[in-house]
């Protein structure tokens, strides 16, 4: 299949209809139904079922879609290069990033980035680490931000900081009048868990092992600041990085040192071997900077 078939693809099976994908991609309505029985006919499988007058897509084609993302995004690339060439732009700077850096981090970053290089176009993209490592790996993004991500030979890991976990609890708990808390201290209260792709989940984990305390979380969330908000709510504590739980973005959540002392490193993530451009290196010396700014203020 071409990209054009691809993109043909994609439109029927967000619109269900070959109608409506006509529409959106400016063709005729049986040019798109040509193309479709075209790459049925050379796939030999079809890509669609049709059911009372709907396209529904078949297993194999949602397959070939989600293997097929990355070329789009390629495409999508090549077509803001093009832009940022016609514009003259005085330079460009792809970020990507986990979701707690993305909300706790990357706005403070990128302001103090924009201060010093106006005119530069800036993107950020928010991912899971695998997808974040994948971006950074394959050129879609310049560089990427991440804690505790797990090595890969293809890509240069730049440590930013170390950082402690904490423990978030609710402003009103009697926790937040402890000077540290232990997993001792947890056993009668609500855990809620961020289960990170990273090594952070198993850090945590293993600080529950070593206090001989059963680690049994009442509640499973992706992210750590997603974790944090539900704090807010009252619906337990967690354990997270303090730089999480530093933003701005609470205002009910009081952060505790945690022990035994776990610690993460937040890194900057490039491509191995390559030669940082003078943008990149400008990024990382501001995040190290806001980082430290920010960790020297939560500590005090």
């Amino acid at each position: 299949m071409n990209l054009r078939q691809l993109e043909i693809l994609r439109a029927v099976m967000r619109t269900r209809s070959t109608v409506a994908a006509a529409k959106d991609l400016g063709m005729s309505q049986p040019a798109v139904s040509n193309a479709i029985k075209h790459a049925e006919s050379a796939l030999g499988f079809l890509l669609f079922d049709r059911i009372n007058k709907r396209m529904v897509p078949t297993q194999e084609a949602q397959i070939l879609l989600a293997e097929a993302e990355p070329l789009f995004l390629m495409q999508d690339l090549i077509s803001q290069t093009a832009a940022h060439l016609r514009a003259d732009r005085k330079g460009r700077m792809r970020i990507v990033a986990t979701s707690e850096l993305s909300e706790s981090l990357l706005p403070q970053v990128v302001a103090r980035f924009s201060r010093d290089h106006g005119g530069v176009e800036i993107s950020l993209e928010t991912q899971r680490l695998d997808d974040l490592l994948e971006y950074v790996e394959t050129g879609i993004v310049d560089i990427g931000f991440a804690m505790e991500p797990h090595p890969r030979p293809t890509l240069d890991y730049l440590p930013l900081a170390q950082l402690d976990m904490v423990c978030a609890c609710p402003a009103d708990s009697p926790l937040a009048q402890l000077s540290f808390v232990s997993p001792t201290d947890l056993r009668d209260t609500p855990l809620i868990n961020a289960r990170t792709s990273s090594r952070i989940s198993s850090l945590i984990q293993e600080a529950f092992r070593r206090s001989s305390v059963n680690f049994a979380p009442a509640i499973e969330a992706r992210f750590m600041n997603v974790a944090g908000h539900f704090v807010e709510e009252g619906l337990g504590v967690t354990i997270m990085d303090e730089l999480t739980a530093s933003s701005k973005r609470y205002d009910r959540l009081r952060s505790v040192p945690f022990k035994p002392k776990t610690e993460v490193t937040v890194s900057a993530i490039v491509p191995a071997g390559r030669m940082q451009q003078r943008l990149t290196q400008s990024l990382i010396r501001h995040a190290r900077e806001e980082i430290a700014a920010r960790i020297a203020a939560a500590r005090q």
